[in-house]
C-alpha cells in the first residue's frame, strides 16, 4: 500500500490536534475536506494535474479520466501500424494459411514483403546495422504478429497461421483502431523487447505521457526531457536504479520508438536516431483528445 503523502498526513494530524473534543461525524467532515483539497490541488511534479487527475490517469479507463481515444471514431486507415496489420491480414487471407518456420516465425519472404511496403521503418535496418533476413530482425513485425493474435485476427495451428472466422469483419469495424491501440497500449508487455521486464517503466502511467505530449508536443522537445518529467511524477522507479542501465533510455525506447512511433503519433527531428528531438503529429491530435477542465 502506498504511504500517505507527508503533507496530507500533517494536515490531518493538525486537524486532530486542534479538534480533540469534536464529535466524530464533524471530525470526519473536516478530514474529508482536507483530503478533497489535497486531491484537487495542482501539483508541480504533475505538470498542472491534481493528484486526483493523476490517479485517474493511472488507474481509470479512457473516458473516465481526462483522455479520450479516437472520439470521432476514425477507422485508422491513416495510421501506419493499422495499415501494416491490414496488409498482413490480407496476405494471410489471400494465402489461406501461411506455414511458419521450424522455430515458429513468419517466413522470410513474408517479412520482406511486409517491410518493402515501407509502412513502418526499422531504425537499425535503415542504418545498416541489421540485415533484414527474418522476422526477429524487425521488432514492429514481431509486435504486429503478437497483436494480431491477441486481437483474435489470426490463429496458429500445426505451425501454420490462418485467419479467424471473423477477422475480416473485425478489421472492417469502426472500432478497429481503438481495439488495436488498447491492446498495444495496455495489454502488450512493453518490456518484451528488452531485458528489464521486472519493472513497468514507461507502460505504468503511460497515459501521463500522452498528457505530456498534448501539453508540450506541438513544438520540438528532447525526448529525454519527457523522461525527466515522467520520473519526476513517478520517482519510485529511481529508487531501484542500480546504476548499470539508463532508465531514461528504457523509457524513451519503450514509449516512443517501440509504441507511439508505430501509430505515427510522434516524429523525430532526426529520424535516424532513437534519441533526440520529437514532436507530435496531426495523427496524434486527431486520435488523442485531452479534456482538462
Amino acid at each position: 500500500m502506498k504511504a500517505m503523502d507527508p503533507k496530507l498526513k500533517a494536515s490531518i494530524e493538525n486537524i486532530l490536534q486542534k479538534n480533540p473534543n469534536t464529535p466524530m461525524d464533524e471530525l470526519n467532515k473536516k478530514i474529508q475536506i482536507a483530503i478533497d483539497e489535497y486531491n484537487n490541488k495542482v501539483v508541480n511534479d504533475f505538470q498542472g494535474l491534481s493528484p486526483q487527475q493523476m490517479s485517474d490517469l493511472v488507474y481509470k479507463d479512457w473516458g473516465e479520466n481526462i483522455i479520450s481515444i479516437n472520439p470521432q471514431k476514425h477507422d485508422g486507415s491513416d495510421i501506419p501500424f493499422i495499415k501494416q496489420i491490414r496488409y498482413f491480414i490480407n496476405l494471410v487471407n489471400d494465402a489461406k494459411e501461411i506455414k511458419l518456420t521450424s522455430r515458429g516465425y513468419l517466413p522470410p519472404s513474408i517479412v520482406k514483403d511486409i517491410y518493402s511496403q515501407r509502412l513502418i521503418s526499422d531504425i537499425m535496418i535503415e542504418l545498416g546495422s541489421t540485415k533484414l533476413t527474418k522476422e526477429t530482425d524487425v521488432d514492429n513485425i514481431v509486435l504486429m504478429k503478437i497483436i494480431c493474435i491477441k486481437a483474435g485476427l489470426i490463429k496458429k495451428q500445426h505451425n501454420k497461421i490462418s485467419l479467424t472466422h471473423n477477422a475480416i469483419k473485425k478489421m472492417s469495424s469502426n472500432d478497429f483502431f481503438n481495439k488495436i491501440f488498447e491492446i498495444t497500449f495496455k495489454k502488450f508487455n512493453w518490456a518484451y523487447f528488452d531485458p528489464f521486464d521486472d519493472e513497468p517503466i514507461g507502460q505504468f502511467g503511460n497515459n501521463y505521457t500522452l498528457y505530456l505530449l498534448h501539453k508540450y508536443g506541438d513544438k520540438w522537445k528532447k525526448d529525454d526531457s519527457y523522461a525527466d518529467l515522467y520520473f519526476k511524477a513517478f520517482p519510485e522507479f529511481k529508487l531501484n536504479d542500480d546504476g548499470y542501465r539508463s532508465l531514461e533510455i528504457i523509457y524513451i525506447v519503450r514509449t516512443f520508438r517501440n509504441i507511439l512511433r508505430l501509430f505515427g503519433f510522434i516524429e523525430y527531428e532526426n529520424k535516424k536516431i532513437t534519441k533526440g528531438n520529437i514532436r507530435t503529429t496531426d495523427l496524434f491530435r486527431k486520435y488523442i483528445e485531452i479534456n482538462q477542465a
